[in-house]
Formats: structure tokens, C-alpha cells, sequence
């Protein structure tokens, strides 16, 4: 009697699980937009990396509304080192982009290579944001390695004023 007790039990235990589950699923279902055609509640549509001074630096999925201030929040915050002096906080981000948060050490002994430097190193730069960036590597990639600071004024928009500002930051 007991062994029969005990298998009725398990059968209804198990029966009660099965059930369960299939409660939450549809209530998942419900929840997410499983269907064809259907947009889940919350989307993660872009995928950022942020590297450097934070506590916890890799790669998140962000909404495309996040800014780099909601960045450097997912990664833990930054550290104490962290440099912000040339970063716009208020950005909106991007699929695909690195954030790099400099540390203030490496700010202050470090300069930009205008020859090697990355997109994003080189948006470091204060007045450098993606567009100019991408001018001085087009510039680099179809004339050449720069042969002077000077010649970074032949950078379509670079004028005298930014070069004066960056200079003492960037090096050959």
C-alpha cells in the first residue's frame, strides 16, 4: 500500500511540474512577442564594447536610445583612474563601437600617434569626434603616413585652431 501511496505521489508531483511548466511558457510567450511577426517588450539591438578605465570592461548589448554615460554604468562605472577629460558622455551609441575610457597616467605620458593611431584613439583627441577621425585615417590610407605634425592642417577639417589645440597630444 505504501509503494502504491508513493507512486501516486511522483505521478502527480510530476503531473503538476508538467502543467507549471506549460503555464509559464505560454505566459512567456505572451510576454516576449514569441510569434512570427511580433517585436519582443525589450530589445537589445546593438552590441557595444567598452575597454579601459571601468570596473568590469567587455562587451554589452545596449538599445540604440543608450548613451556612453548608460555604457560605462552596465560596466560597473569607471575606475578611479579613469580620464573623461575627452569624452562625450552624453553620445548616443552606436552597433559595433568601442568605448575606450583612458586612464589619466597614460593621458598624461601618452601621445596620439597620427601615423598608427585607431578611430577610436584618435576621437580621444579633444575636437576629434568620428567624422574627423575617420578623415585622418582616410587622408593616412590614400597619401601616405604623415611626414610632419603640420601636415595633419591638410586634413579636411583640421583647421589651424584644432591643430593648435591637439598638438602637444599627438606625435608621428
Amino acid at each position: 500500500m505504501k509503494k502504491h501511496l508513493k507512486k501516486i505521489i511522483c505521478v502527480a508531483v510530476v503531473l503538476v511540474l508538467f502543467i507549471l511548466g506549460i503555464i509559464l511558457n505560454n505566459h512567456q510567450n505572451e510576454d516576449y512577442g514569441d510569434d512570427e511577426g511580433t517585436t519582443p517588450i525589450f530589445s537589445s539591438n546593438i552590441v557595444v564594447e567598452i575597454k579601459g578605465e571601468v570596473r568590469f570592461p567587455g562587451v554589452y548589448y545596449m538599445t540604440s536610445e543608450d548613451r556612453i554615460y548608460d555604457a560605462i554604468r552596465i560596466a560597473g562605472g569607471m575606475t578611479a583612474s579613469a580620464d573623461l577629460t575627452n569624452i562625450n558622455l552624453a553620445e548616443k551609441i552606436k552597433d559595433g563601437t568601442a568605448i575606450i575610457i583612458p586612464s589619466k597616467a597614460k593621458s598624461e605620458n601618452t601621445k596620439i600617434s597620427i601615423n598608427n593611431a585607431s578611430l577610436e584613439e584618435l576621437m580621444t583627441l579633444t575636437g576629434i569626434g568620428e567624422v574627423k577621425a575617420k578623415n585622418i585615417i582616410k587622408y593616412r590610407n590614400q597619401i601616405g603616413k604623415f611626414i610632419s605634425l603640420e601636415e595633419l592642417k591638410n586634413v579636411d577639417g583640421i583647421s589651424e585652431n584644432l591643430y593648435r589645440q591637439i598638438k602637444e597630444f599627438i606625435c608621428l
